[in-house]
């Protein structure tokens, strides 16, 4: 029987494997790279701009879900990732943070990555000087300073330290054809060698701009809550059937004609003209198109497999069934052995499992007495830790220690010098002066050495008590920094610095400088006066966002640790 059965094996093997009706499992599954794979384009980065709620502009209705809808569309349709793509809208489109955006990309991006640039909001042409501009959230109606020049992005987009391999700028705003220079370079969408002449352009580097309009204001209104302009380029980018495509012929092909014939308005395509310029071109690799290509290929893949499985089952079932009816005889004849088997062992397993139980009464009383060992041990514990606690709360030691040590350093905290060059930042200098507040008081309360005295302001974790005599009042405020010429920096004027220390009784005062800056690194620095040794003690830090409190508390300790140094 154990012969007819290995019999069966091998011819079930040979039909299975068999040339005829077995088929590779690799023929027709692997799928080879295109060309145009995503990567060969190199990464795609994008900063989108979207403002409706304008602070003293006429409010927009369409500019938000324009520049959301883009976003989404490069996400999901071709291959932007979501982390690499900027969105700003309304408030968030600050003058500061477009252009923050700008140059943090400018500086960030490498050689083979591309940038693609959309703004939809308020453009204005200056009569003055002929500049385009983009209008922030804040901007101001007549006040071109409070605006971000066109001359000043192309400055940013057509630096040679830009590395980046192809930008393009595009904008939906009125007067947004003042950044153009020069006309498009098409290429023949009918082309047989498109692709090949587009993967030779998209390796040239190029700095494209498309607009919606000339030197003329745009409509904000259009179809479906978008502009005309972006209710057409969006259209087009969804509508796109290729798996390639540069924005160049995407405009003229799917946006300008229509834009042209039913709004008043003339969309335009150009490049700024800069030697970092190659007539390159920004090429859109269309990934959806290639999910639904490579899933219709999978699919068909898969129905000429399962069909090719369909008439392998049918040729092997009657050998199969044969093998399984052997196979059930064989069961039987284990099933009648295993009961023959069990029969003998059952007086076995009886003596198994009276030995078992006794086994398990005799660790049952073991863990009985490790239960009551650990409650002896654990009262005795009690005991010891209450006679402990008694005896600590009848010893005033340890308390009456600390609190002559928190006495013994009294600390008084004097407003700070804040600089900044910038313009429009007060809220933000408040928030600094916050967190510069925050950061001392945090470090005054991990050192038990020092206690706070005074402070020239109330915090959440300053009380009011500590701000009393108000010594700091609008109209009448000491003078603490002063300089010793005209060409030097402000420092504490030392001698009012002891004054004041000693008139609200502290031997410790800290002040604190710092200089925020945007184009230019911060800086900060931490002073420490001891009023009965007329000594000072301070600690300079310079770089980026050395505003923070945390990193002021770490000045703080580290002045504090040089004055007990040297007690």
């Amino acid at each position: 029987m154990k012969r007819l059965i290995l019999t069966l094996s091998v011819s079930l093997f040979f039909l299975l494997n068999h040339p005829v009706l077995a088929q590779s499992t690799q023929r027709g599954l692997a799928i080879v790279p295109q060309s145009g794979a995503s990567g060969s384009w190199g990464a795609y980065h994008a900063l989108i701009i979207g403002i409706n709620d304008y602070a003293k502009w006429p409010r927009l209705k369409t500019a938000v879900k324009d520049a959301t809808v883009i976003k989404e569309t490069l996400v999901g349709r071709y291959g932007f990732k979501p982390d690499s793509v900027i969105l700003r809208t309304d408030r968030q489109a600050s003058r500061l943070q477009i252009i923050q955006d700008l140059r943090y990309l400018a500086q960030s991006m490498g050689a083979h990555d591309n940038l693609f640039v959309y703004y939809a909001g308020h453009g204005q042409l200056d009569d003055f000087t002929g500049d385009g501009y983009w209008v922030p959230a804040e901007g101001a109606l007549k006040n071109p300073g409070t605006w971000v020049a066109n001359s000043y992005i192309k400055a940013v987009l057509s630096s040679e330290k830009l590395q980046t391999k192809n930008v393009v700028v595009i904008a939906d705003s009125c007067y947004s054809g003042s950044m153009l220079r020069g006309g498009p370079s098409l290429m023949s969408l009918n082309d047989r060698r498109y692709k090949e002449k587009l993967v030779q352009k998209a390796s040239l580097r190029s700095r494209q701009v498309i607009s919606s309009g000339g030197v003329e204001p745009v409509a904000d209104g259009g179809a479906e809550g978008h502009s005309l302009f972006a209710f057409y380029l969006i259209d087009a980018l969804r509508k796109n059937d290729r798996e390639v495509i540069d924005l160049e012929n995407l405009f003229h092909t799917r946006v300008w004609t229509k834009v042209t014939e039913i709004g008043d308005q003339r969309p335009n395509v150009g490049r700024l003209k800069t030697p970092m310029d190659q007539d390159g071109q920004f090429v859109l690799y269309n990934t959806a198109w290639a999910a639904e290509h490579a899933r219709k290929h999978v699919a068909l893949e898969a129905q000429r497999q399962q069909q090719n499985r369909a008439r392998q089952q049918a040729t092997v079932a009657q050998a199969e069934l044969e093998l399984q009816r052997q196979r059930f005889e064989m069961e039987k004849q284990k099933l009648a052995l295993e009961k023959e088997q069990l029969a003998q062992q059952k007086t076995i397993e009886l003596e198994k499992l009276k030995l078992e139980q006794q086994k398990q009464e005799i660790e049952y009383a073991k863990l009985q007495a490790q239960m009551e060992e650990m409650e002896r041990k654990r009262k005795t514990a009690e005991k010891t830790a209450t006679a402990s606690s008694l005896q600590a709360a009848l010893s005033p030691q340890t308390t009456n220690s600390r609190r002559v040590a928190r006495e013994a350093y009294r600390l008084a905290i004097l407003p700070p010098n804040i600089y900044t060059a910038e313009a429009n930042l007060e809220a933000w200098l408040k928030n600094v002066e916050s967190s510069a507040l925050e950061g001392i008081v945090s470090t005054l309360d991990r050192d038990e050495r020092v206690a706070l005295q005074y402070s020239y302001e109330t915090s959440d974790s300053i009380p009011v008590e500590l701000t009393q005599p108000r010594i700091f009042e609008k109209h009448n405020s000491p003078n603490l920094w002063k300089r010793k010429n005209m060409f030097s920096k402000l420092e504490p004027d030392l001698k009012t610095v002891r004054d004041i220390g000693l008139q609200v009784g502290a031997n410790l005062v800290v002040l604190v400088d710092i200089d925020v800056g945007i184009s230019i690194k911060e800086s900060c620095t931490v002073f420490l006066y001891d009023t009965e040794n007329a000594k000072v003690y301070k600690k300079k830090a310079r770089g980026n966002h050395y505003t923070a409190g945390g990193v002021i508390g770490d000045l703080v300790k580290g002045v504090l640790r040089d004055y007990f140094r040297n007690r």
